[in-house]
């Protein structure tokens, strides 16, 4: 796609300014826009977007490209009621980079998770934590992942093992009474 227009594009997913990009959350499910080629717009593996070889500093702007991002028959897209561009995502599209720990009375952990763009999200059945290869992830909407990124890692692997996760040689950690595996020991 040539020539990105971001009136064009907020106009289209229904916002006028960017004073309304924050909490928005578009239906993307039931948008069937025709695909439009790719766009030079790349996530890196360490959470910042580059577009045309520039990074994107606007937090805005990134947030509002967020909302829009989904996965589709395995490639990354940005998604709006008219068009459809596909781009790159080198790992995840978004990173886990804190993390809020709660116990209640039962001695039961819940544990929410926060993104680079500001997302909470609260692992369980929706949203569940998985290992791929060495990296720890959390599955999304919309097909996306958040990687979790090495300092929240660490101590999740600190709280398995207080909760005594170490089994057969392998580690657990346990949410909300639901057992997530972050890895082998040896």
């Amino acid at each position: 796609m040539s020539g990105f227009n971001l009136s064009q594009f907020t106009k289209a997913v229904g916002v006028e300014t960017s004073s309304e990009l924050s909490g928005l959350a578009y239906p993307l499910e039931k948008w069937s826009p025709q695909s439009c080629g790719a766009m030079d717009l790349l996530i890196k593996a360490n959470g910042e977007w580059w577009h045309n070889g520039t990074q994107i500093t606007r937090d805005k702007l990134v947030l509002l490209f967020s909302k829009v991002l989904c996965v589709e028959d395995g490639v990354h897209c940005l998604k709006t009621p008219v068009e459809k561009i596909e781009i790159d995502v080198e790992d995840a599209a978004f990173l886990v980079v804190d993390y809020q720990l709660t116990v209640d009375e039962n001695q039961g952990a819940q544990l929410k998770l926060v993104t680079n763009i500001g997302d909470c999200i609260e692992v369980g059945d929706e949203y569940p934590l998985v290992l791929k290869g060495d990296k720890l992830y959390v599955k999304l909407w919309r097909g996306l992942l958040a990687q979790v990124n090495r300092a929240v890692y660490y101590d999740l692997v600190e709280l398995a093992l207080s909760q005594h996760g170490d089994v057969d040689n392998k580690l657990w950690l346990t949410i909300d009474n639901k057992p997530y595996y972050l890895g082998d020991l040896s």
